[in-house]
């Protein structure tokens, strides 16, 4: 097999750019077979340093690309705090066994298959990087593009590992040993613990662009990998990944007073903020093509378009919707205490449209006011099924998709908050399980005085309750307020499956999985994708392998 990596070209001055276009489409397979299309080569293009440092910058891109769309929220179907409307669940018949987890979710899934290929570009981009730069003199902005680099190719190793188990390892330098088959975890691990390591010694604690990571952001996902190690590798480590914490604490990174300002999607901008103190790795959207996440068009509500036209900026197609758990109150076996005013701003109970319409004044000033719209459910003409008036995620509408707000150029189509990946309060609920697991006390206090950092915010500044403990279970009921804390920032999944509550959680709380399988728990095996069928067919070392296909799964 042809294992020469990188075998694609451009012409010297737009080499990295034109490379990161076309590595958007390719699988790990497809990657690995590329030969050359005109005639300057690999080697010609790396020649000079200054075509890597567009490469290294073109991985910021490829990665909030992969996050925004539809494609970025697939991971969110299918969990016990967001599932898929009733709608979408109907109309895409394939896509519905991400929730159901039936025979529909199988290798020829094309969703499964877009969650596999299109995070392959930026590993083996990032494996590329790494071969280059560790082949040139160390300077210090060398050193920088170098843990850049390592921590993108860990960053979508750590994906794909946790979703779909043993992945192939990109190392240039190993690519005849290696080949492009499926690894054991322990060498897919160790190679995500190393490159995260390699970016927390050389990477700044800041950078001039908010965009770029930085040593806080390394210290942040190596801890988050010494969590998430499987621990048939040897490699879960609960008292190094407090270690790294500590390292993101020292960093100057603080809690935002207010959890509104966040994620607010009041009428005034100012209550509204990006890149924030709390900020620790945050992914860049505009509202402008190419940039937007579109993330309001796939959580907003059928009913409101129908409503209101596509300006309205809660308006949307009920792709990712939360599910009863994650919108119900305590009192009656849902998510949220009363007092939590984290519950206003992560979800919609409310779909009185408070208009937005901008006038002049007499010197010719804009002037905002508010025309309020009361839906008349008797006149409405939208589609009726079961979920459209339900609770809707609120957390990332964006007020500046409004019909006047815009100017009436833009729509929900154009929503591109701003994505903070990873923040100081996730950091703060992993560190205080990290002092539950091994039974030590931490910088400021112990595991509850951690927690209560980030309850007292969402209490107004102090005076919240303790945590609820329901289970009696630390963890379990940690992983409650986890949820109250970061849903539908991504990270569920992952730490469903880390913690070993993937099957019970889910199948206890996604409507569609409970419904499809009759309240019984969903297949183990579930946990896993499947590996996408057409990797199978064109990648030979995989096919040919121990394991080709996950376990449960038809190959």
């Amino acid at each position: 097999m042809n294992t020469t990596i990188l075998k694609r070209t451009a012409t010297a001055g737009a080499a990295a750019l034109a490379l990161t276009a076309m590595l958007a489409l390719a699988s790990c397979s497809d990657f690995l077979n590329q030969e050359s299309k005109i005639a300057l080569t690999e080697e010609e293009v790396y020649s000079d340093i200054r075509n890597v440092a567009p490469l290294v910058d073109g991985l910021y891109t490829t990665y909030r690309n992969l996050r925004g769309g539809r494609a970025g929220l697939m991971i969110n179907l299918g969990l016990d705090e967001s599932q898929q409307g009733n709608f979408q669940l109907n109309s895409e018949k394939q896509q519905s066994g991400l929730d159901k987890y039936n025979g529909l979710l199988a290798p020829e899934s094309p969703q499964v298959s877009a969650i596999w290929s299109n995070r392959w570009p930026l590993v083996t981009t990032a494996a590329k990087a790494i071969d280059v730069l560790g082949k040139v003199e160390e300077t210090a902005s060398t050193l920088t593009l170098l843990s850049e680099a390592s921590f993108f190719r860990a960053l979508g190793m750590f994906e794909l590992s946790m979703f779909f188990g043993e992945i192939p390892v990109i190392d240039v330098s190993r690519s005849n040993e290696l080949g492009s088959g499926r690894q054991p975890l322990t060498e897919v691990w160790t190679y995500i613990i190393n490159d995260f390591k390699k970016a927390t010694e050389n990477l700044p604690p800041r950078q001039s662009a908010p965009k770029r990571a930085t040593s806080g952001a390394a210290w942040a996902m190596l801890g988050k990998a010494y969590m998430c190690a499987p621990e048939e590798t040897g490699l879960r480590n609960y008292a190094e990944a407090k270690k790294c914490f500590e390292e993101v604490m020292k960093g100057g990174y603080s809690l935002v007073p207010s959890y509104a300002i966040l994620f607010s999607n009041d009428l005034d901008p100012n209550i509204w903020q990006q890149n924030t103190s709390e900020s620790i790795f945050e992914l860049q959207y505009e509202n402008l093509w190419p940039d937007q996440n579109y993330w309001e068009w796939d959580c907003g509500s059928r009913a409101c378009d129908s409503w209101f036209g596509q300006e309205c900026y809660f308006a949307g197609y009920d792709f990712l919707l939360p599910t009863p758990f994650a919108y119900g109150i305590a009192d009656t076996g849902g998510l949220w205490e009363n007092g939590d005013l984290r519950r206003s701003v992560n979800l919609r109970y409310d779909f009185t449209y408070d208009k937005m319409e901008v006038t002049k004044d007499a010197d010719g000033n804009d002037v905002t006011t508010i025309k309020t719209i009361t839906p008349d459910l008797s006149k409405t003409e939208w589609t009726g099924t079961t979920d459209e008036l339900e609770p809707h995620i609120k957390k990332w509408e964006d007020y500046r998709t409004d019909e006047k707000v815009a100017g009436g150029d833009l729509n929900m189509w154009n929503s591109a908050k701003n994505h903070p990946l990873i923040r100081l309060a996730d950091i703060y609920l992993l560190y205080a399980e990290c002092l539950h697991r091994t039974g030590t006390s931490g910088v400021d206090g112990d595991k509850d005085a951690y927690v209560m950092k980030v309850r007292n915010r969402a209490w107004g500044g102090s005076g919240a309750p303790a945590m609820p403990t329901p289970s009696g279970d630390f963890i379990k009921d940690l992983m409650d307020e986890r949820m109250r804390e970061l849903c539908f920032e991504g990270w569920r999944r992952i730490d469903l499956i880390r913690t070993g509550l993937f099957v019970e959680l889910v199948s206890a709380r996604n409507r569609w999985a409970r419904e499809e399988h009759g309240g019984a728990q969903i297949p183990d095996f579930y946990m896993r994708y499947p590996i996408p069928d057409d990797e199978i067919k064109t990648n030979e070392d995989l096919a040919n392998g121990a394991n080709p296909q996950n376990p449960g799964y038809a190959r």
